[in-house]
């Protein structure tokens, strides 16, 4: 029989150390939640190299007296409850006492800490959860918690770690959720040395432009009602302000960010009749509910909840947004304002003062739309702005897409100006090129069984499109255009018909992956760059990929934190949406991490060459004609980049059989 060993506390405290410090931002999640549990008004998070090197939090909490300062890092060791019936109602964000003691166990830890009450502070360090000291050192009343070479013991953990980027991605994830979870917090968080975000602790409003911006508010509703006994409100995106993805979602539960089925599903089916495919609602959400009516003690790192009554909170937060989203006359009780248009300014500038007296770029008043209620546009946080109007150069092309004529215009390009303004509704995106084909081969397939149940015709007798190699072993006449759609050509001996878009979209797409197999994609320079902002899963995808992207003609960078510019784009895919197109790459995120970029890529090609090439319907000249059976290469046997067959052949024993000149 095997022993069984009592473990030690270094042994036990690796352990949970595993189930609550995953990663750096793990560790920021932890201290934040303890300053925040100090009653602190303001705090300071700083990172080195994606937090490996080092974490520091910085309070002006209550502090930690000099004789409790070595429990801090003992296992179970709190001061957030008292008493088993202390769990069941918990209204702290920690109270399991794991964190410091986990952390320590895993690092190099100092805790620099005072409070009203004492004449000097006091320092505890310790590596590794052992080595521990304990001194007095000159401080001001909060706390400063560094972490320094996270991992140092434990190298089987670090090497599962992303990149430097990537961590800290993640950790500028949980701080904006903190900043929007608790808003009458001033927070400042810096990233090897440069500030990414400065919140003054002013309120909802203030705290969520801090994170997505002053142009996200103009595109939110912000609700506030109480529904069935819990508080619900916060910002919700309008239906023409949508994203590729659920990373533009929070919600925090008595101030405490989750991640729970039951509410997002709620929002989800509350949204789900007005959004297109691969299109998610955004929305920071604050839900307000008592205590006891709520379990946050499910899961190690306290990142889901369980309620009491699933139903109760479902039906809350899903009739609360589908009457606002319905223009129900409720809503009316439940919007408190639709972004700048609508509210007073007496309402509102305070804080966009308080915003504006931050920023160190001027920007240029006539680049921006006005808003009511700001007296001073040059004042406003530039990063935080959106440009809203421009005038490119017009563009033309010939058939063959070779060529790209500019011409001065006053006109703007309605395609490119796509690309930078937030379209008016969900209509106009990209459809699914391949659910479309789909339904068009089903419907082919059902009416070829009615035609053969009417006639009695069988698969022997009916016609039956070649689905090999068609090579053209004689000079072709071109006969004509059957339904501004088709191509018909005869050699003598054989009937050839060409599905004139699907043969055109073959070009285009060889063409175009040619060019990037040679690293010699033709682009053409955007007269204004296209600016757009990502969050951190979406930044970290960009950055890990941008080398792909870029071999596509499209010449994009890094513009400033989780934000990028596109300065050319492909000739070829000249007119290309580039806000739609970079929705759908960053669509489904979870989707793209398990699959390559390329494929992706390839498909969105596909779709574009899909969009740019000429349509069925279209009446074409004897030179387009010409064009396409030259570039087809003499194979009409390719298909086009969804699958279809882009011509089929018609032998002339197929004809004679259909008049009975042979049997």
């Amino acid at each position: 029989m095997s022993k069984i060993n009592v473990l030690s506390s270094k042994i036990y405290n690796r352990i949970a150390a595993g189930e609550v410090v995953e990663r750096p931002a793990s560790v920021v999640k932890e201290l934040v939640e303890n300053s925040i549990d100090a009653g602190c008004s303001e705090i300071t998070v700083e990172i080195e190299k994606g937090g490996l090197v080092s974490i520091k939090v910085v309070d002006n909490g209550f502090g930690i007296e000099r004789s409790e300062i070595k429990k801090t890092i003992l296992p179970h060791a709190t001061s957030k409850i008292s008493s088993i019936s202390d769990l069941d109602a918990i209204s702290t964000l920690g109270f399991r006492g794991e964190a410091l003691a986990s952390i320590a166990a895993v690092s190099k830890l100092t805790i620099v800490s005072k409070t009203d009450f004492d004449e000097t502070g006091v320092k505890l360090y310790a590596e590794g959860g052992e080595n521990v000291t304990v001194a007095d050192y000159p401080a001001v009343t909060g706390t400063e918690i560094t972490v320094s070479n996270l991992f140092f013991n434990t190298p089987a953990r670090e090497k599962f770690l992303k990149s430097d980027k990537a961590e800290e991605g993640e950790v500028t994830n949980i701080v904006a959720r903190f900043i929007l979870g608790n808003p009458e917090i001033s927070f400042i968080y810096k990233v090897d040395g440069k500030t990414v975000y400065q919140s003054f602790g002013d309120g909802e409003e203030s705290a969520f432009i801090s994170v997505y911006g002053i142009s996200a508010v103009m595109d939110c509703l912000y609700i506030d009602t109480v529904k069935n006994g819990i508080a619900i409100k916060g910002h919700i995106g309008k239906l023409s302000f949508t994203k590729p993805n659920r990373s533009y979602q929070s919600v925090f539960l008595n101030g405490r960010y989750i991640i729970n089925s039951t509410v997002s599903s709620a929002v989800a089916n509350a949204y789900s009749t007005y959004l297109m495919k691969r299109q998610y609602p955004f929305y920071v959400l604050s839900i307000s509910m008592p205590k006891d009516s709520v379990d946050v003690n499910v899961h190690p790192n306290k990142i889901d909840v369980r309620f009491s009554n699933n139903q109760i909170v479902y039906g809350a937060v899903y009739s609360v947004i589908a009457k606002v989203l319905d223009g129900s006359s409720e809503a009316l009780d439940i919007v408190s304002y639709c972004g700048y248009e609508n509210a007073k300014p007496t309402e509102r500038t305070d804080s966009f003062e308080k915003v504006a007296e931050k920023s160190e770029e001027p920007a240029e008043p006539q680049q921006f739309k006005k808003i009511e209620g700001l007296t001073d546009v040059s004042k406003i946080d530039i990063h935080h702005l959106k440009y809203t109007s421009y005038k490119p150069l017009a563009k033309q092309r010939d058939f063959s897409f070779n060529k790209v004529i500019f011409k001065d215009s006053g006109e703007q390009n309605a395609a490119n100006a796509d690309s930078i303004k937030t379209a008016a509704d969900g209509k106009d995106n990209v459809a699914d090129i391949f659910a479309e084909n789909k339904a068009y081969l089903e419907k082919m397939e059902r009416e070829k069984k009615a035609r053969e149940e009417s006639t009695g015709a069988t698969d022997g007798n009916a016609v039956k499109p070649s689905q090999t190699e068609i090579k053209i072993e004689r000079e072709l006449k071109y006969i004509g255009q059957a339904l501004n759609t088709f191509l018909i050509f005869d050699d003598g001996k054989d009937v050839f018909f060409i599905d004139q878009h699907a043969a055109h979209e073959r070009i285009l797409f060889d063409k175009f992956t040619e060019q990037m197999k040679n690293n010699a994609v033709d682009t053409q320079s955007m007269l204004i760059p296209y600016i757009f902002d990502v969050s951190p899963a979406e930044y970290e995808f960009l950055l890990n990929n941008l080398q792909i992207i870029r071999s596509m003609g499209v010449e994009i960078e890094e513009f400033g934190m989780q934000t990028f510019k596109v300065s050319s784009v492909p000739v070829i895919l000249g007119d290309m949406n580039l806000k739609e197109f970079f929705s759908e790459i960053l669509s489904d995120l979870d989707f793209l991490k398990s699959e390559k970029i390329t494929d992706i890529l390839k498909e969105k090609i596909a779709q574009k060459a899909c969009k740019a090439a000429i349509k069925a319907g279209d009446l074409l000249h004897d030179d387009d004609i010409k064009y396409i059976l030259k570039e087809i290469k003499s194979d009409l046997g390719l298909k086009c980049p969804h699958g279809r067959p882009i011509a089929i052949r018609i032998t002339r024993t197929e004809i004679d059989k259909w008049f009975k000149r042979i049997v």
